[in-house]
């Protein structure tokens, strides 16, 4: 049996230059940092010919590759192998789906990860990532950018830089100590909500032109947090963490409604910076208490759940074969 893990990943700045028909024309830049909630995925070789996949809460069997209904699942094996031999396999997530911690990147790498470890193989994270993000994006016809798979895969807190499909990532340099403070000023909130993101993002490349003006002040906002987060300059990087969100309301797509007006109001209130992320109206609120604002924002979000949050370094791996 395999069992392969790939975590899951907060935006901080520069989400949405990923896209392709950004990166492909601008190149794009993001900063992010994968958590320590998850995406696994167990896979088994078929005992009666059959493909078996257990995915969020159903069960799915196919005589036939091609039949198979849940399309990340399908088009990882075909990618693998269009001939693919049926397999058992089941998939589940630390969190709901279409969340907005960029849960389908992750499966897609994870399912990758394994099915290439059943073939004996063990290709780098990179690749990994590449992989899943042509599926995404290519594949899927833009269920997603480009960062997703790729930061998911690598892990860490990472700036990727994109020019189209190919990406150049580097660790930001914090110091420890700065590093640990930056970790210990964020807080995440499950508002339960869930919205698919391909809409979103359709409508977003859709009216690229009139949302160029924008991107690119996300793009430009992305280095200036990575120069934040190197010096240890935590107000700043509260700052270009809340700049993001107020940018991204500014574009076309699913970005904003009442609920997100109220809840990002609330939490500028104490001082801190608040963001949803994803490429869509998230189901989580990211937030940066710079001066230690955290039992404030408690308050002010008491309708809404706290998520413990701890930044990882570890990108995908198989645990057991």
């Amino acid at each position: 049996m395999i069992v392969a893990r790939t975590p899951l990943r907060i935006p901080l700045g520069g989400g949405l230059t990923d896209l392709k028909a950004y990166a492909s024309r601008f190149g794009g830049t993001t900063v992010s940092s994968t958590i320590d909630l998850a995406a696994h995925v167990t896979l088994l070789p078929s005992l009666d010919g059959r493909f078996e996949v257990v995915a969020e809460g159903r069960v799915e069997t196919a005589e036939r590759l091609d039949d198979l209904r849940h399309d990340l699942v399908r088009e990882a094996l075909r990618s693998v192998d269009a001939a693919h031999p049926p397999v058992r396999l089941a998939v589940w997530v630390d969190v709901a789906g279409q969340s907005g911690l960029g849960t389908s990147g992750a499966v897609t790498v994870t399912l990758l990860h394994a099915l290439r470890a059943l073939r004996g193989e063990a290709p780098d994270r990179g690749a990994l990532g590449a992989e899943a993000a042509h599926i995404e994006v290519e594949v899927l016809q833009g269920a997603s950018g480009y960062h997703d798979p790729n930061v998911c895969a690598r892990g860490g807190l990472l700036r990727l830089d994109y020019d189209g499909p190919r990406v150049a990532a580097r660790e930001v340099a914090m110091a420890g100590a700065a590093r640990t403070a930056f970790e210990a000023s964020l807080m995440l909130f499950a508002s339960g909500r869930q919205a698919r993101t391909k809409p979103s993002l359709d409508l977003l490349s859709s009216h690229l032109e009139e949302a160029l003006p924008v991107l690119h002040d996300l793009k430009a906002l992305a280095d200036e947090l990575e120069r934040a987060l190197v010096a240890g300059d935590l107000r700043r990087a509260a700052w270009c963490i809340g700049e993001k969100q107020r940018l991204k309301e500014r574009l076309p797509g699913n970005f904003v409604d009442d609920h997100v007006r109220d809840v990002t109001a609330r939490v500028r209130a104490t001082g801190a910076a608040p963001q949803l992320p994803g490429g869509k109206i998230s189901g989580y609120v990211l937030v940066c208490c710079p001066d230690g604002q955290h039992d404030a924002v408690r308050a002010a979000l008491g309708d809404l759940r706290e998520v413990p949050l701890r930044l990882s370094r570890g990108g995908s791996t198989v645990l057991r074969t």
